[in-house]
C-alpha cells in the first residue's frame, strides 16, 4: 500500500496500526513495505537491527517507527500462533522504548506483551501488562489505540475472574469505538464480552450481547468470524436454542479444511459436536468429532484434541457405551494433564526466551558503555562525543533545544608529566575527570567527556549564552580552586576553556567543535586560566 503524497510520519503511522483491525494481510504487508523503505535489516529476524535516523529527522523519529512497525509485526504473528517469538522480540523493543522515553511505544508493547500471557494461561502476567497498557496510553491517541487497551485490560480481567471489572473495560473500549464503522475492533469487544457473560453464567446478559453482535453484523452487511459464531453457538446453546446454535456452527462443517484459522473452527466444531450429542444426534456428532480431531491434530492443536477427547467420551455415554466412554474419558484425563505441561512448558519458553533477550541486551549494554567510556577517567569518549553531539547539533538547528560546548585544555600539562611522572599525570586527568562530572551534573543532561591526552569536553543542553558563561566559569574556578596539592606537590593545576553554543555557532558537530577550538586557542594565547565564549573563527588555527 502506498503512502498518500505528503502524508505525514504520525497519520501514515495511525493508518497502518489501524489496518490491524481491519485487514490483517494488508498491516502486514504495509508494515513490511515501509520498514524495506527504513532499510531495516532482517526483518524476518528476531533480533533484527534497525537502522535509526532519529538524528536526521524532527518529529517522530525512524527508529521509533521501526519498532512500532515491529511490535505491529509481532503481534499479527501473535495472533497466528506463534507467542514465543512475538514476546521476546516485543520485549527487546519495550527496553528500547524505556530507554528513549518512547511512552506509546511502550504501550503498545505491553498490549502485545499482556495478549501473549493470555494465550499461554499466565492470567497474572496478563494482568500486570494490561494494566501498563492503560497507565501508559495518553488521551491524545486516537479512540481505535484507547478501545484497543480498554479491550486488552478487559479481557485480562476476564481470564482473572474479575467479571464486573471485566464487563466495565469491555464497555468503555465499546463506547470509545460506537462510531467506528470501519473496523472490526466493535465486533471483537461484543464477542469478548458475550463470553465473558457465558462464563459467568449471566445467560441474559450474554444472549443479549449476542444479539447486539448480530445487529451489528447485519447492519454493516459484514460477516460474522468463526470465534464469533462459537460464542454465539454457545450462549444460544445455554438458552436452549439449539436449532439456532446448529445453523451458526454449520460453516465449519464446510470450511473446515480452508479456513485460515484451523483453531476457530476446532472451537466451533466441538460446540457443533455437542449441540448433536444434546439433539440426540449422535452418529452427526461423530462424524464432526472424527473432522475436528483430524483438523487438530493435523495443525497441532493440543487444546481442541483435548476437548474433542471429552466430548468423545460424553458421545459414547449418550449412546450407552459405557466401556468406551470409560476409555476415552482416560484418554482425556491423560490429554488434560499433558495441556496442563504443553501450557506451562510453552509459558516457560516464552519466560526463558524473554529473560535470554533480556541477558544479551544487558551483555551488549555493558559493551557498549565500555566502547563509549575512556577507561582513565570513566567519562564518555570521543566515539560517545561524535554520536551524540551530532545529533544534537541537527536537532537544534531543526527547531530542537540550544545547548552550549565547551573545550577544555590543562595549562601546561606537559610540565606536569616531565616534572613529576605521567603517574601523577594520569592521577591528575582522573580528578579533572570527576570535577567536571560535577559540572555536568549541575544541568540535567550534562555531558562530561575526554577526547584526549589532556583535552575535555562538556555538554549543557538547553544552556543558553547567559547559563554557558556562568556554568563554564564556574567549571574553571572548581579547577583552578581545588586542593592538588597532594597530588601535584603545590605545582598548580588550571585550564583554558573554549565555548560554543547551539544553533548560533552552527548545526553540525564539526562547526561547533571548530569554533569551540578558535576560543580555546585564544584561551591559551591570552594568558591560560580563562574562559573564551566569542572569537573570529578563521580558516585555520593552529596551536
Amino acid at each position: 500500500m502506498n503512502a498518500p503524497p505528503n502524508e505525514s510520519i504520525e497519520a501514515r503511522l495511525a493508518r497502518v496500526e489501524r489496518l490491524f483491525w481491519i485487514d490483517r494481510d494488508e498491516a502486514n504487508q504495509a508494515a513490511r513495505d515501509w520498514l524495506i523503505e527504513l532499510r531495516v535489516v532482517d526483518i524476518d529476524g528476531a533480533n533484527g537491527e534497525f537502522v535509526d535516523y532519529s538524528s536526521v529527522e524532527t518529529g517522530l523519529g525512524r527508529g521509533a517507527v521501526a519498532r512500532r512497525l515491529r511490535v505491529l509485526l509481532a503481534n499479527i504473528s501473535r495472533t497466528r500462533g506463534d507467542p514465543s517469538r512475538s514476546a521476546a522480540e516485543v520485549q527487546q523493543i519495550l527496553a528500547w522504548a524505556e530507554r528513549h522515553g518512547e511512552v506509546a511505544l511502550q504501550s503498545r508493547c505491553h498490549d502485545v506483551l499482556g495478549s501473549v500471557f493470555e494465550m499461554v494461561g499466565d492470567p497474572a502476567l496478563a494482568l500486570e501488562h494490561a494494566v501498563l497498557v492503560n497507565d501508559l496510553i495518553d488521551e491524545s491517541e486516537v479512540p481505535l489505540m484507547r478501545a484497543a487497551a480498554r479491550l486488552c485490560l478487559a479481557d485480562a480481567l476476564g481470564s482473572a475472574g474479575s467479571f464486573d471489572e471485566s464487563r466495565r473495560r469491555y464497555n468503555e473500549a465499546l463506547r470509545l469505538v460506537i462510531d467506528d464503522t470501519d473496523t472490526n475492533i466493535r465486533y471483537m469487544i461484543l464477542n469478548n464480552l458475550a463470553y465473558t457473560e457465558y462464563l459467568a453464567h449471566n445467560h441474559v446478559a450474554a444472549l443479549e450481547t449476542v444479539e447486539q453482535l448480530l445487529a451489528l453484523s447485519t447492519a454493516n452487511s459484514r460477516p460474522i468470524g468463526m470465534y464469533a459464531r462459537d460464542t454465539i453457538a454457545r450462549v444460544y446453546l445455554t438458552a436452549g436454542r439449539l436449532d439456532e446454535a446448529e445453523r451458526m456452527l454449520l460453516p465449519a462443517i464446510e470450511t473446515a479444511n480452508d479456513d485460515p484459522n484451523p483453531d476457530a473452527v476446532s472451537a466451533a466444531l466441538v460446540t457443533l459436536a455437542e449441540v448433536y450429542r444434546i439433539q440426540g444426534r449422535l452418529d452427526a456428532a461423530q462424524r464432526v468429532i472424527d473432522q475436528c480431531a483430524t483438523l487438530a491434530a493435523g495443525h497441532g492443536l493440543v487444546r481442541w484434541l483435548t476437548e474433542v477427547a471429552r466430548e468423545q467420551a460424553e458421545a459414547y455415554a449418550a449412546n450407552l457405551d459405557y466401556r468406551r466412554a470409560f476409555e476415552a474419558y482416560r484418554s482425556y484425563h491423560a490429554q488434560s494433564v499433558a495441556l496442563g505441561a504443553s501450557e506451562n512448558e510453552s509459558r516457560g519458553r516464552i519466560l526463558e526466551a524473554m529473560f535470554q533477550t533480556a541477558e544479551s541486551r544487558r551483555e551488549s549494554e555493558r559493551y557498549r558503555e565500555l566502547a563509549e567510556r575512556d577507561p582513565l577517567t570513566s567519562l564518555h569518549n570521543r566515539r560517545f562525543v561524535d554520536e551524540h553531539l551530532s545529533v544534537a547539533a541537527i536537532r537544534s538547528g531543526e527547531g530542537g533545544p540550544c545547548f552550549a560546548i565547551a573545550l577544555i585544555d590543562i595549562d601546561h600539562f606537559k610540565r606536569i608529566n616531565d616534572a613529576l611522572s605521567h603517574a601523577v599525570g594520569d592521577e591528575v586527568l582522573r580528578m579533572l575527570g570527576e570535577i567536571l562530572k560535577r559540572a555536568a551534573n549541575r544541568v540535567a543532561g550534562g555531558i562530561a567527556a575526554r577526547l584526549g591526552g589532556e583535552e575535555f569536553l562538556l555538554i549543557l543542553p538547553g544552556a543558553d549564552a547567559a547559563e554557558a558563561r556562568e556554568r563554564f566559569e564556574e567549571a574553571r574556578s572548581d579547577i583552578a580552586d581545588y586542593d592538588w596539592t597532594p597530588i601535584t606537590a603545590g605545582l598548580p593545576v588550571t585550564a583554558s576553556i573554549g565555548v560554543a553554543l547551539a544553533p548560533e555557532d552552527g548545526v553540525q558537530a564539526s562547526d561547533l567543535l571548530r569554533a569551540a577550538d578558535v576560543r580555546l586557542y585564544v584561551a591559551k594565547r591570552d594568558g591560560r586560566n580563562r574562559v573564551v565564549h566569542t572569537a573570529t573563527v578563521q580558516a585555520s588555527v593552529s596551536r
